[in-house]
């Protein structure tokens, strides 16, 4: 089997990108410490008092970074659950490359169906969890609701 080399230059061109975002990493963490922890510049989150799918984030990363996954479920398991699943994703991508296949990341259209109703479930779950019954294993907003 051959590897296409046009493939093989995009694939290791998207991998120098996260690369590139990885050592960019520290940069955004120290950014977004500057910002006053009250503005967090999400809408739900500043204005709402709701957590967005994404709040966490940064620090489910930062755990994943430090190998702490326990960490990262904590703080936000849909974030820790879609980057565990694009290193898989990423992992057949580089079977696919070296099997000689020119389409290295195909995902079926219900894959982003699933995906995007399990984010959906997932905020839903979250916020009302944290509204009900107090539960906000990232204390930034549990304070508002359980006064």
């Amino acid at each position: 089997m051959q590897i296409h080399a046009r493939t093989a230059r995009r694939y290791l061109w998207i991998h120098i990108g996260l690369f590139c975002a990885l050592l960019l990493f520290p940069l955004y963490q120290w950014l977004s410490r500057q910002i006053p922890q009250f503005l967090t510049r999400c809408f739900l989150h500043d204005r709402l008092f709701l957590y967005c799918p994404l709040c966490g984030g940064t620090r489910a990363i930062e755990a994943l970074l430090h190998l702490d996954l326990l960490a990262a479920l904590r703080y936000n398991p849909f974030v820790t659950f879609a980057l565990l699943l694009a290193v898989c994703i990423d992992v057949w991508a580089l079977v696919r490359l070296l099997r000689g296949k020119t389409e290295l990341f195909v995902l079926p259209r219900w894959f982003w169906v699933v995906m995007t109703v399990l984010m959906i479930a997932y905020t839903v779950l979250r916020n009302y969890l944290m509204i009900a019954h107090g539960y906000d294993p990232t204390g930034d907003l549990a304070f508002i609701w359980n006064r």
